[in-house]
């Protein structure tokens, strides 16, 4: 049985009401004046949500078969829902579903610590942990930068908090219903993000061993049989109507994948999770602070598949991880286990003053503590600081592929392009090229959602499954006839090598090196070359004014 809950005065309560309300209302604020979101591989889930409201359901080109590109089926689907019921701008959908997922996120971190305390005064005290939780989570960079940024981050994290919510209930009174719910949750969870399997797999299991009376077999089984059973399917569906079991983006994300990709160590997994672990820094330091032997085994719960996957991380690359984001989504653990570990030191505060331990003697216990968390804080983030120093200069014997061949007429180079201005261009210029029109690049979020209509060859393979499984290939490129190629982003020097040492290249397309930062071919020969051609040289002369695009065309430099 629940114990009973402490009635909070009315005063405070207003005074909690009126924090949280704050709280929200500053960081809505903040996200509406932050403006669109640059983040390009947000963009992609508005192509799979346009082509999904046109009836094609998961196909990245129109009329092609559907595709493992998403790398969240649950976040595709919450994309495509605020694109049908909020048509706008594209960039306020994606930022509407992140921002509703971090508002459900914080509600549902205060549900599970207020709903699993113990302590007489803080359970069932919802606007005393939001006043309390609300602050110390939003007002973190990371949070508000993958609130902000459309993608799928806020709602793995929030599926994971789920999770937890789910496995604690569960070993809290074991039931055959209980469990089906637990396992449920974890399938939601894995599709929010596949990365979420290991907490999906390892939180209800640990709670039912570590936590829950007995007997607890028969539900151990049936959640286990159940999570198996859903998962089994889920994978032989999506291999069955996707080609793949797993997200294209799993194959491509794989090191060493992208020969001569300069990008190989800078995407810096040890830089990644100091960002991520300073996000929680308060909960780190609750949880040196007043863990007691009595709430080891919560710790075990939720620490053990929290730190399981942030190891697991590192088996991938982590190519625009800004801010942490593979790994946020498994800091709710830490946030829950600092915040039931006070709870439980809370109402244990009673008891200890009364004993042996005196409050000075107390005292001493926590400044001791605080001074090894500290330490233990600012010894960790040295620690990652030299780890990640010594994880980039591993690229110093990385081979690299030169990217020169090609000369041009004019005498100065052309000027510097900011790489999202270089993107819209492209896409404005994509959105008036006729429907069906092919474009070969690497950068293509921002280019797939403003034009719908168009043909993009991923070069990367996150959303073509033959480059995906076979790594990238001049030849199938060539196979393929782009109209246009927008050359692929520059730390992929292996790839522009392929490109450039090709004759096909040169034969086929007039080329324009650095145009729109990374450079365009335009295939001469191609049925659309015309009005490609028209549509470039407008783009060219609102980006580089009193340039002329001719002395800019690319000659093949003698062998």
């Amino acid at each position: 049985m629940l114990p009973a809950r402490a009635r909070t005065p009315n005063s405070l309560r207003l005074l909690f009401a009126l924090a949280v309300v704050a709280v929200v209302l500053e960081r809505l604020h903040a996200l509406l004046r932050a403006g669109p979101t640059d983040f390009d591989d947000a963009y992609m889930y508005l192509r799979y949500a346009h082509n999904a409201l046109a009836g094609q359901w998961l196909a990245w080109n129109p009329g092609e078969a559907p595709v493992y590109g998403v790398t969240s089926p649950l976040h595709f689907l919450l994309v495509t829902l605020v694109s049908r019921l909020l048509p706008g701008h594209p960039a306020a959908d994606l930022q509407i579903a992140s921002g509703l997922a971090a508002l459900v996120l914080l509600a549902a971190l205060v549900t599970v610590c207020a709903r699993f305390c113990q302590d007489f005064h803080l359970r069932g005290n919802f606007l005393l942990w939001g006043a309390v939780l609300l602050p110390l989570v939003c007002f973190r960079e990371a949070f508000f930068f993958h609130a902000h940024t459309g993608m799928d981050t806020m709602l793995a994290a929030l599926a994971n908090t789920v999770v937890v919510f789910a496995s604690l209930w569960l070993a809290e009174k074991p039931s055959p219903a209980r469990a089906l719910v637990a396992a449920a949750v974890g399938l939601l969870a894995i599709e929010a993000r596949p990365d979420n399997v290991i907490i999906a797999a390892l939180c209800p299991l640990l709670a039912l061993l570590l936590l829950a009376p007995a007997p607890r077999l028969r539900p151990l089984l049936i959640w286990a049989g159940t999570l198996g059973g859903l998962g089994l399917i889920d994978l032989t569906l999506k291999w069955h109507f996707l080609g793949t079991p797993l997200p294209l983006a799993f194959y491509a994300k794989q090191p060493w994948y992208y020969r001569g990709f300069v990008g190989e160590f800078t995407w810096n997994p040890f830089f990644f999770l100091e960002v991520a672990l300073a996000t929680v820094s308060p909960f780190l330091v609750a949880v040196v602070l007043f863990s007691r032997r009595a709430s080891l085994r919560l710790l075990l719960v939720l620490l053990i598949p929290a730190v399981a996957t942030l190891a697991a991380l590192f088996s991938v690359n982590q190519i625009m991880g800004h801010l942490g984001r593979f790994y946020f989504p498994s800091l709710p653990l830490f946030v829950v286990a600092g915040a039931l570990v006070t709870d439980r030191w809370l109402k244990g505060l009673p008891e200890a003053l009364a004993s042996s331990e005196s409050a000075p003697r107390l005292a001493r216990s926590l400044l001791v503590r605080l001074a090894c968390a500290l330490l233990a804080l600012l010894g960790g983030a040295q620690a990652l600081q030299a780890a990640g120093r010594a994880y980039e200069g591993r690229a110093q014997g990385q081979v690299l592929a030169s990217l020169g061949g090609y000369r041009i007429s004019a005498a100065a180079p052309l000027p510097d392009l900011d790489s999202w201005q270089a993107s819209q261009e492209i896409a404005e210029l994509a959105a008036e090229a006729p429907p069906g029109t092919s474009f070969a690049m690497s950068e293509h979020g921002l280019v797939g959602a403003y034009a719908p209509g168009a043909v993009i060859i991923d070069l990367l393979g996150l959303h073509d499954p033959i480059f995906a499984r076979n790594g990238f290939s001049a030849a199938e490129l060539w196979r393929r006839q782009p109209d246009m190629i927008w050359m692929p982003h520059p730390d992929h020097t292996q790839m522009l090598r392929d490109i450039l040492d090709s004759d096909e290249l040169w034969q086929h397309y007039v080329f324009y090196p650095d145009a729109f930062t990374y450079g365009v071919a335009l295939r001469r020969d191609g049925p659309r070359y015309a009005i490609l051609a028209g549509l470039f040289l407008s783009r060219w002369k609102s980006s580089y004014p009193g340039l002329l695009p001719e002395e800019y065309v690319a000659h093949q430099s003698r062998k």
